[in-house]
């Protein structure tokens, strides 16, 4: 069982991902807002973290930015999730240190797919 962390300002979003989640097995972690992600990212060495791109507090690439710059952190593999089908995106979350850039919304299959991946390591 996987521990990942959705963080995302849409409460519909992170139902749907949690149901999913634990339909394959997994436990989901919940987190509103960017500074909640990062505090329960180092309390709870999630297996895995998806952000969404825009959060209330901070964009999903500085959050991405400040998992990598914490010890705690800097290993756990991030995906951002977006609506925004924006190619400078891809490469601009790339660059702050995500494993991936993912479209919304995401089919069920491809995030089991995903979880496998970035979990069976």
């Amino acid at each position: 069982m996987a521990r990942i962390l959705f963080v995302d300002d849409d409460p519909f979003t992170l139902e749907t991902l949690t149901k999913a989640v634990e339909v394959f097995g997994h436990q989901a972690l919940l987190a509103d807002n960017g500074k909640t992600g990062l505090d329960l990212a180092a309390m709870q060495s999630p297996d895995l973290i998806f952000t969404d791109m825009r959060l209330p507090d901070m964009d999903g690439l500085t959050f991405v930015r400040k998992l990598q710059e914490q010890p705690a952190t800097t290993r756990i593999p991030v995906l951002v999730l977006s609506a925004s089908p924006d190619l400078d995106a891809v490469e601009m979350a790339r660059s702050a240190g995500a494993k991936d850039y993912i479209n919304k919304p995401i089919r069920l299959q491809a995030l089991l797919d995903i979880i496998q991946q970035y979990t069976s390591q």
